[in-house]
């Protein structure tokens, strides 16, 4: 991302120099001073128009990008299709889901709770919740406000119930938290996993102190405050028509190829809403973010003391020393200056909020296209400008952090944790000062932290990683916003194993099917009767193939947002073969001796027999029965 940058300043300042050149009168921006990065305020409006040129119409469908100084909008443009079938064009009145930009609200809702009495940070948040509200709790240690600001509470993630696509299928924040509690896995404070349920409890406890809904206190202590009239945060968006209405003329976009399609699942609604659920317009959002700055001596908006905006924004859980934190549930990030804010992400939509008190600038993008960085990480990063270093001293060697790592946020329990290791990153040393990590190359610039050389366009991997030491073993690798654990040798014994067996049990069963069905058929027309343990063979692979079907039916339904409820009928399709294969097994033994059966016979029935005791240890270990 910095070469490109460089290479879009160097031919955005030619432009300019060619431009100036020329007697022609040109209407700029009244503003003195530059970006953190070097643009002059002067020619923001062109630097942005020439930058988002790169990827409107190529890689996002449309966005809306608003610029903040001083509480003064210093741009605010639409660029690109709400609907390019129809060409429709963004603009500024056009809402945007914020995804977890959302949670930001959360944090603010808190923050002024706290101020005025009614929530402790410090306290353990079972004391606002109702009686016996968690049945999944495996530590005594409390959980406080703070451990949910830094998603370090200890819970596992989970797959099911966050999307739906019917509005109907939405039920009250406590309800949704109570099916969709996950189980804990870490001591609360031990490792910084990103959960939504936690944040969606947060709301939740909102709530509970404030004796109104979540919604209702958002827009009562915040949305009405700012004036913030564009912006909806209702789960199914009951409390504004207008941007209701609006939401649905914007389509969401995903990238098949080089071309940019509707996505399938581009209008979804959120259980856990204060996770995810608010949308509206940039400029609105813009007004919660000026509300963050105030100006020198003005009094914040959104609190009765500057103190406590000031205590919001200030590190609250650090990874290490020069390396950024987590602000309160605001997410730190080094550029040329710190910076603070949130990436949100729907099924299509992807949106970043970015702030810089120490000079009052601040940034929204928002984009109707999924998983998009060009723009959303990209140009803060043109505008706020990468970060260095100015260590000296001696480096760890690189080789020390070779490994292979799994991220914290996932899932450790049930069907879906399967899908958690397929996010397994390997560590590889290029030389003593370079790892690599899913290709891309992290530079180490002080002792145990690497920059990502910025080569990273298209991914969502971090700027900085942070190796935490202990003993002389890698215990985490910490992210600005997350964490990866070591993989064991026992993770990587089971999923060496299961993918070798995997491997060799599909193709076995494809093929037993086809010698079946050609077998059947031969037999049928010689009029040869089928014996009892040919049956027996013929349904146990049969019952496999369906279990393989059956699973991958699952993990589709599951990524296409279907519920956990909709999805136990699979479990029970699964479980039913986990008694049947025995059961067919046995019967098998015992009719072996019934019927004449040749040495190539004996093979097949003993590998029908090995193939599905297989396919029923892998079913128990990844759990794809619950």
């Amino acid at each position: 991302m910095g070469r490109l940058f460089m290479k879009k300043m160097i031919l955005f300042l030619s432009l300019i120099l060619i431009m100036s050149c020329f007697s022609v009168p040109v209407l700029a921006v009244n503003y003195s001073g530059s970006t953190p990065s070097g643009v002059p305020l002067s020619v923001l409006e062109q630097f942005v128009d020439s930058y988002t040129a790169e990827y409107i119409g190529t890689t996002t469908a449309g966005a809306s990008i608003v610029v903040l100084k001083d509480g003064e909008v210093l741009l605010s443009k639409a660029y690109g299709y709400a609907d390019i079938e129809n060409a429709v064009e963004v603009d500024t009145d056009t809402v945007f889901d914020w995804g977890s930009d959302t949670k930001l609200l959360v944090w603010t809702s808190v923050m002024q709770l706290v101020e005025q009495g009614k929530l402790d940070l410090n306290a353990d948040i079972r004391g606002y919740l109702p009686d016996v509200f968690f049945t999944k709790l495996q530590f005594d240690s409390p959980i406080t406000m703070y451990n949910l600001m830094h998603h370090n509470a200890g819970w596992e993630d989970c797959y099911t119930d966050l999307f739906y696509h019917s509005a109907e299928d939405v039920l009250s924040l406590e309800e949704t938290l109570r099916i969709t509690e996950p189980k804990q896995v870490k001591e609360p404070g031990a490792v910084v996993a990103y959960s939504n349920y936690g944040v969606a409890l947060a709301g939740y406890i909102v709530e509970r102190v404030s004796g109104q809904p979540f919604y209702e206190y958002v827009n009562e202590n915040i949305f009405a405050v700012l004036g913030m009239n564009d912006t909806s945060i209702h789960p199914i968006q009951l409390d504004d028509a207008s941007v209701a209405a609006r939401r649905e003329k914007i389509h969401g976009y995903t990238i098949s190829g080089d071309k940019l399609t509707v996505s399938k699942n581009e209008r979804i609604f959120i259980g856990l809403y204060p996770a995810g659920s608010a949308m509206g317009t940039a400029d609105d959002a813009a007004k919660f973010l000026a509300a963050l700055m105030p100006g020198e001596g003005e009094p914040s908006l959104l609190f009765m003391s500057n103190d406590t905006l000031n205590k919001m924004l200030s590190t609250s859980h650090s990874y290490a020393e020069d390396f950024p934190g987590i602000s309160h549930g605001f997410w730190g990030k080094f550029g040329a200056v710190k910076t603070l804010g949130h990436g949100g992400n729907t099924d299509s939509f992807s949106s970043y909020f970015t702030i810089v008190p120490e000079v009052g600038l601040g940034l929204v993008v928002m984009t109707n296209q999924a998983n998009e960085t060009g723009l959303c990480t990209g140009l803060a990063k043109a505008l706020f400008g990468e970060y260095s270093s100015d260590y000296t001293g001696d480096l760890p060697d690189a080789h020390e952090f070779e490994g292979s790592y799994i991220i914290a946020r996932r899932p450790y329990n049930g069907f879906s944790k399967l899908m958690g290791y397929l996010s397994v990153y390997d560590v590889n040393a290029i030389d003593n000062d370079t790892l690599e990590m899913a290709g891309i190359r992290f530079t180490q610039i002080s002792p145990y932290i690497f920059q990502n050389d910025g080569s990273s366009e298209g991914f969502d991997l971090p700027d900085l990683l942070y190796f935490t030491v202990e003993d002389g073993n890698v215990v985490r690798v910490s992210m600005p916003y997350m964490e990866l654990l070591p993989v064991t040798g026992y993770e990587k014994s089971v999923m060496i194993i299961s993918t070798i067996f995997a491997v060799a049990c599909v193709p076995y069963l494809i093929a037993t099917i086809f010698i079946i069905v050609i077998g059947g058929i031969r037999n049928r027309k010689k009029g040869v009767p089928s014996s009892l343990i040919k049956k027996l063979n013929m349904s146990l692979n049969l019952a496999g193939a369906v279990a393989l079907i059956n699973t991958a039916i699952m993990a589709i339904r599951a990524l296409q947002y279907s519920s956990y409820a909709a999805l136990r009928v699979h479990f029970g399709i699964n479980i039913t073969y986990m008694v049947f294969a025995p059961l067919c097994i046995c019967l098998m033994v015992a009719n072996r001796k019934k019927v004449e059966i040749s040495k190539a016979g004996k093979l097949f029935y003993i590998s029908s027999c090995i193939v599905s005791i297989i396919l029923i240890l892998l079913l128990i270990v990844w759990e794809l029965y619950k």
